[in-house]
């Protein structure tokens, strides 16, 4: 009988213990999963538009080509770019009025009204 118990003491105490290791594991990994990385985000916000610059043509040579475009373009090149703004009717028209080049849907347009007659 008193072998029986110690048996089951035993079991008893390795299961405890492994229950415990696992419990042990799971808060663990919560706590190292859960911290996001913050020096993505800042580290972008604190780039000059040179570096900025020097960043893209690290990605492509087109990249770099576009960054130095939009730096050149932009009334204030060192604040970052809220992505947020949307286009909006008065900017799109803004934009038709300075390209006066007519589109390829505008010609193609053009071109379907002459040849159906519907001038």
């Amino acid at each position: 009988m008193q072998q029986i118990l110690v048996t089951l003491k035993q079991k008893l105490h390795k299961n405890i213990f492994v229950l415990s290791l696992m419990t042990l594991i799971s808060v663990a990994s919560l706590f190292i999963a859960a911290q996001p990385s913050y020096a993505v985000l800042h580290s972008r916000d604190k780039l000059t538009s040179d570096d900025r610059v020097d960043r893209a043509y690290q990605y492509s040579e087109a990249t770099g080509f576009l960054e130095e475009d939009k730096q050149q373009k932009s009334a204030t090149p060192n604040e970052p770019f809220d992505y947020s703004e949307k286009a909006n009717e008065k900017t799109v028209l803004n934009s038709k009025e300075n390209n006066n080049d007519s589109n390829l849907i505008e010609k193609a347009q053009d071109l379907i009204q002459k040849v159906t007659g519907n001038d």
